[in-house]
Formats: C-alpha cells, structure tokens, sequence
C-alpha cells in the first residue's frame, strides 16, 4: 500500500493466516512448528496462505518460546579457504536434512583461535550449538562452560579443553608426508607452516620431525618457517638460501603458493624439488596443477562431524569415531 508517495507494510501474522485459511491460530502454529497432528490438505492451506500473504517466520521471538532457534554455528578464520568451503557444504547439508539452519561466522584471519569476542558475537545470535574450525582460546572456555551451548571443536583435537571434538591424527599426516619426501630421496627438508603455536600445525610439525630424527637429522637443524610471519616471498628466499629438495607445507594453498614463488626463481617442482601438502583441496576442485598430499579423511570427518555435533543438540556426547580415529592418506601428484 502506498501513502503520499511512500511505501507502507502490514506486518503479516498467525490471524492474518488463520482468517485467510479458516483454520484457528493454534492449528497455523502446529504446521509451521511442524507439530503433530494436522493432515496434508491443512498443511497445504497454510503453506498456500504463507505464500500469498508473504508471511516470514520470526525465528528470534519463536526460538523464545521454544527455547531453540533450530541453528548450528559454524566458525573458521578463512572464508574464501577451499577446504573450509568444502567440509563446511558438506556438513551443513546434513544439519539441513535434520531441520537445522547453518550460520557462518569468520574471524578474517586476525588470529588462530576462537576468541572471547568472537564466540560473544556468535551467542548473541542464539545456535543451539557451535562447530568450531578453530581451537578456543582459555577466555572462550570459560565463556562455553559458563553458558552450557554444544560446541564441537572440529579438524582439530579437544581433548586439552575438556570439549568434545572430531578430527584425524594429524601427526600421522606430518610422518607420512616426510617419510615420502624421504623415498623420493628429498632428503635437505623444509617445513613451512601458517602460524606458529597453532596445536594442529605443531602436530603435523611433530610428525614430521620423528621422520627427521630416524634419519639422523635434528629438527634444529631444518628451517621451519611461518608464512604469517615472513610472508611468501620471505619464504622462498629462505627455502632458495638453505637449497633445500623438500618441502612440507601445513596446507595445500601453502604449498601451491610456495610453487608459485619458487617458479619466479626458475625452481621447477619435480625437478628441483619436491612437495607435498595438505588437505587435498584437489579433490574439491578442478585445478589446472596437482600436488602430492595428505587427505585427512574428508568425507568421513564431515559425516562424522555432522553427526557428532547432531548427537550432541540431543543430549548425547558419544563419540562416532573409533578409538584410533580416522587416519591421514597420502594422494601423490603426477610430480612428486
């Protein structure tokens, strides 16, 4: 309706839809909270008078009343990361089919971790329970504990929270990535990582450096350089100074911009030297370079995800994994 030249709107209600159905209030409410019992012929009144009137459910006034807002939040520190884009489809699609809406939050990279900011903003929203990229900080700890959401840590372990969490075992990720630069006789290595302190990037680190150690070389010894710290550029002069013939990355967006550097210095990968990354994004997309790398379990870890925080909006914190977890395989690219 429009008013002296301005456009007006009628906020849309439970009567408005009851008086265009003929159906009482109690009954319109039953069908869009999906309560038992009502028949198809109502259900499809309702759903008709919805679309005609333009009616919009409040989910902040309906999740009052209910005490649930049918929403999972879903945190990472990278929106425009391949991989989180992937897994986070993935395990959505499955909140999907459970009735549950899926809400992104990101904190653009400022750091590692979920900070208290962070997880105030995504209480303020209301989710019946939180799924986490990243590990909490010991302020957002006391935060979760303090009000009691579900929050399932995710690709990472939470055993040293005391939270649930469901993950591979990235250590064995980082010793099967080193032992193949080995076989391969890529013996003068590189570790290049994210960030320094990140729990699953020491892991992979971990891993890696047994590998080294059987060999008779010490950690010590081999660079280990952060690209949050030195930048990529940096990175390549370091790699190109120490001559190192192996490199492994924390991911495989590392790894390929490590590639992109090396070539502006006439270093070709498989040639000069060998790499290996993580995650396996190559299965995700269509890229035009394959690498070799570590797959953590992808598929698995977002059932599993999926249904481990599904589990625990229900009340139940069993694991959905065995003991032994789920185990990192090496995918080798036609290179290295």
């Amino acid at each position: 309706m429009e008013t002296g030249g301005k456009q007006t709107h009628k906020k849309i209600t439970l009567r408005d839809i009851s008086e265009r159905t003929g159906l009482s209030i109690n009954t319109v409410s039953k069908v869009l909270n999906k309560k038992p019992y009502y028949t198809k012929e109502v259900e499809q009144k309702v759903l008709q008078a919805i679309s005609e009137l333009g009616y919009i459910v409040n989910l902040n006034a309906a999740g009052l009343r209910s005490g649930s807002t049918r929403t999972v939040a879903i945190i990472f520190d990278d929106i425009a990361s391949p991989f989180y884009s992937y897994m986070t489809d993935a395990i959505a699609k499955r909140f999907d089919a459970a009735g549950y809406d899926t809400v992104i939050f990101s904190n653009y990279g400022r750091n590692a971790y979920v900070d208290e900011a962070l997880l105030r903003r995504v209480l303020a929203r209301k989710p019946d329970g939180i799924m986490s990229f990243l590990e909490p900080s010991p302020e957002t700890v006391r935060l979760i504990r303090r009000h009691g959401v579900p929050f399932l840590i995710f690709g990472r372990c939470g055993e040293k929270y005391g939270l649930p969490s469901v993950h591979a075992d990235t250590e064995v990720g980082g010793r099967i990535a080193a032992e193949h630069l080995f076989e391969r006789n890529y013996t003068h290595t590189a570790f290049v990582g994210s960030e320094a302190g990140i729990g699953v990037g020491e892991d992979r680190l971990r891993g890696y450096a047994k590998v080294l150690e059987e060999h008779g070389i010490a950690l010590a010894d081999t660079p280990v350089l952060y690209v949050k710290e030195l930048g990529y550029e940096k990175v390549a002069q370091e790699l190109l100074r120490a001559n190192v013939n192996g490199i492994f990355c924390y991911s495989d967006i590392i790894a390929f911009k490590v590639i992109s550097q090396l070539k502006k210095a006439g270093k070709i990968v498989g040639k000069d030297y060998g790499i290996v990354g993580y995650d396996n994004i190559q299965s995700m997309l269509e890229l035009p370079e394959m690498i070799t790398t570590i797959d953590v379990g992808n598929e698995a870890l977002a059932v599993g995800g999926a249904a481990r925080m599904l589990g625990l909006l229900q009340g139940n914190d069993e694991d959905v994994f065995p003991e032994d977890g789920i185990k990192p395989f090496l995918v080798k690219g036609p290179t290295t």
